[in-house]
């Protein structure tokens, strides 16, 4: 059964908040975590201006008039849709469990850097390839990703590779925190990590 696009969108925008506007996120402004500074072409921006601009005296009333709004929220939706989940090949994804921790690491960190992540795990797996071959690193899930995940998962589990991929992406939150101590603030990223029995 492939996995379920909506089932991994309303697990990952529980982290996402409504709305954000704080300086030390690089992000800016963000409603339900769509960036206004990355992706200020995208059409909920008009829809969100009408209602929260119009509403600026009240600013519950605004969220709840936001989150009311069906067409903002579809486009929210289908916002997630295209610029995630399909870039990291949800529908293909062997796993629920797989594709929930790819597309909410993709939300936070990036496509390419949680597809990176997939693929080194995938590589530690092999056995020093006596399972399957080294996969090239290149943030893209192709079919020799998807093939070699599949083989994985035969192999081992879906919760070894679930568990790596939460290790790489608290080792990505401890090096951005480290390198960077503004965004030590931002300690509520390790909520996002999980680990599976």
């Amino acid at each position: 059964m492939k996995p379920d696009f909506l089932a991994s969108f309303n697990k990952a925008i529980s982290n996402e908040g409504f709305i954000s506007s704080n300086p030390a996120d690089k992000g800016g402004f963000t409603y339900k975590g769509i960036s206004r500074t990355k992706h200020q072409t995208w059409l909920g921006w008009k829809i969100f201006d009408n209602i929260y601009r119009s509403q600026f005296a009240a600013a519950n009333q605004s969220v709840q008039l936001l989150n009311r709004n069906t067409t903002l929220q579809n486009e929210v939706i289908k916002f997630y849709r295209e610029e995630f989940w399909y870039k990291i090949q949800g529908d293909l994804l062997p796993s629920q469990l797989i594709a929930d921790e790819l597309f909410e690491s993709s939300i936070n960190l990036g496509v390419s850097v949680a597809s990176e992540f997939l693929q080194k795990a995938i590589n530690l797996l092999n056995r020093n390839t006596r399972l399957y071959l080294d996969i090239v690193v290149d943030g893209i899930i192709g079919s020799q990703t998807l093939t070699a995940l599949n083989k994985c998962i035969a192999a081992y589990s879906e919760k070894l590779v679930f568990n790596l991929l939460n290790f790489y992406q608290a080792k990505c939150y401890i090096e951005i925190m480290e390198r960077e101590r503004t965004q030590e603030i931002f300690i509520g990223w390790f909520n996002r990590i999980e680990v599976t029995k």
